[in-house]
C-alpha cells in the first residue's frame, strides 16, 4: 500500500527522507539493544555501553549484539524502506545476480589485488596533520580514532571458531549488505537521479561513505574503496558486485586478525600491507586496473546507459 507513496518527491526531499529514516531507525535499534541487554545486565546497561570494560568478554559480546542490531536495524532496514517508499528499482533488477558469473569472482579479486594500494593509501592517511590553529580538532580526531581502535581490538580479539564465525557475520556479512544497499543502492542511486551524472553520484556517495565512519585516519582508503564499489554498482546494475567486494574487504581483515591471534602469521590486520615496497604497490595498481577494465568491458554491453 505504501509502495511508491513518496516517489513524487523532489531529490532534496527524498534525501531528507532518507536521513530521517536512518537516524530514526538507528535510535530505535539502540533502544532495542538496550532492552535486549537489560535482563542480563540490569539497569546499568546504559553506563555499560557508554563506558564499557573491554576486558570483560561478557560485555564485549553484549556490544557485539548492539553492533549487529544497529547495522541491521539502523542501516539495512531504513535503506530498504526508503527504496520501497520511493518506488526505486521496482523491477527488482538491482537484486538480480549478474548474467556473467565471472563478474562475482572478479569483484572479489579486485579487492584482493588492490590491498597493497589500499595499504599505501592508509599509510599516507596516517600522516595526516592539521595546522596549529586546528590542534583541538586534531586532538579530538585522534581520541576518536583511539576509541575506534580499542573497540575494533576488542571485537577481533578471539581465537575460537565460534568467535571467528560471529565476527564474519558482524564485520563482513551484515555491513556488506547494509552499507551497500544504503550507500550504493539508496544514496548513490538518488544522487544519480539528482545530478544526472554517474561520476558525481559515485564521488559524493564515496565521500559520505568514508566520512560517516568517523575514522579520520582511515578516510582515504575507505574513500577509494567507496569509489570502486560505486562503479561496480552502476556498471553492473546489480547490488551484488559491491556487496561481494565489500564482504571480501572486511573478511580479509577478520581472517588476517584471526590467523595472527592463532599464531599462524606475524602481522595483525591493522599493520598488514603497511610499508609495502613501491614495486608491490605499482604491481597492485596495475593488476587492479586490469580487473576494473575486465569488469567494465563485460558490463558495458548490457548496461550502456551506466557508462
Amino acid at each position: 500500500m505504501l509502495k511508491g507513496s513518496y516517489s513524487h518527491l523532489n531529490p532534496v526531499s527524498k534525501l531528507l527522507l532518507l536521513i530521517i529514516l536512518v537516524f530514526s531507525f538507528l535510535l530505535f535499534s539502540l533502544l532495542l539493544g538496550i532492552l535486549v541487554l537489560v535482563p542480563f545486565f540490569g539497569s546499568g546497561v546504559i553506563s555499560l555501553i557508554a563506558a564499557p570494560d573491554f576486558a570483560d568478554p561478557a560485555i564485549v559480546n553484549a556490544l557485539k549484539v548492539v553492533q549487529m542490531l544497529n547495522t541491521t536495524g539502523g542501516l539495512l532496514l531504513p535503506a530498504i524502506m526508503f527504496m520501497w517508499l520511493c518506488d526505486r528499482y521496482d523491477s527488482g533488477s538491482m537484486y538480480k545476480l549478474p548474467h556473467i558469473p565471472w563478474l562475482i569472482v572478479a569483484s572479489a579479486a579486485l579487492i584482493i589485488v588492490a590491498q597493497p594500494v589500499v595499504g599505501l593509501a592508509n599509510e599516507l592517511n596516517s600522516h595526516l596533520s592539521l595546522p596549529g590553529w586546528l590542534s583541538d580538532v586534531e586532538t579530538w580526531m585522534k581520541d576518536k580514532e583511539n576509541i575506534n581502535a580499542t573497540v575494533t581490538e576488542a571485537f577481533l580479539s578471539t581465537v575460537s571458531a565460534s568467535g571467528f564465525l560471529i565476527n564474519i557475520l558482524m564485520i563482513a556479512i551484515l555491513p556488506a549488505l547494509a552499507e551497500e544497499i544504503l550507500f550504493r543502492g539508496a544514496l548513490a542511486g538518488l544522487l544519480k537521479d539528482w545530478t544526472k551524472n554517474m561520476h558525481a553520484a559515485v564521488l559524493i556517495s564515496s565521500l559520505v561513505f568514508a566520512a560517516i565512519h568517523l575514522q579520520f585516519y582511515g578516510f582515504l582508503p575507505r574513500f577509494l574503496l567507496g569509489m570502486m564499489l560505486g562503479y561496480l554498482f552502476f556498471w553492473s546494475g546489480s547490488i551484488w558486485l559491491p556487496v561481494i567486494a565489500h564482504f571480501t574487504n572486511n573478511f580479509l581483515s577478520v581472517l588476517i586478525e584471526f590467523l595472527f591471534r592463532k599464531g599462524y602469521i606475524h602481522t595483525n590486520a591493522e599493520n598488514f600491507g603497511a610499508n609495502n615496497a613501491a614495486w608491490l604497490a605499482l604491481l597492485s595498481f596495475t593488476a587492479a586496473s586490469a580487473v576494473i577494465y575486465f569488469i567494465y568491458s563485460k558490463t558495458m554491453v548490457r548496461n550502456p546507459s551506466n557508462h
